[in-house]
């Protein structure tokens, strides 16, 4: 639920200040109850790296890039 401008934004503000929204309800992650900002679904980062093949997959690239780097010394 990442708005794509800094206007939409502002516009929400606007209107949930004006009473035309409800008020902000933080999402809570459906697996652990942590913050989630919703860019995983209803579930937070670190559940998204643990319970879903994509992020299975992307945390095992980051950590062999980490490891690439770290035995090249750069």
């Amino acid at each position: 639920m990442l708005d794509p401008t800094a206007a939409a934004r502002a516009r929400r503000y606007r209107d949930r200040k004006a009473g035309r929204l409800a008020p902000h309800q933080p999402l809570t992650c459906s697996a652990c109850g942590a913050g989630a900002s919703g860019q995983y679904g209803p579930i937070c980062r670190r559940c998204w790296e643990r319970l879903t093949p994509e992020g299975r997959a992307a945390k095992a690239a980051r950590v062999a890039r980490a490891r690439t780097r770290r035995r090249d010394g750069v």
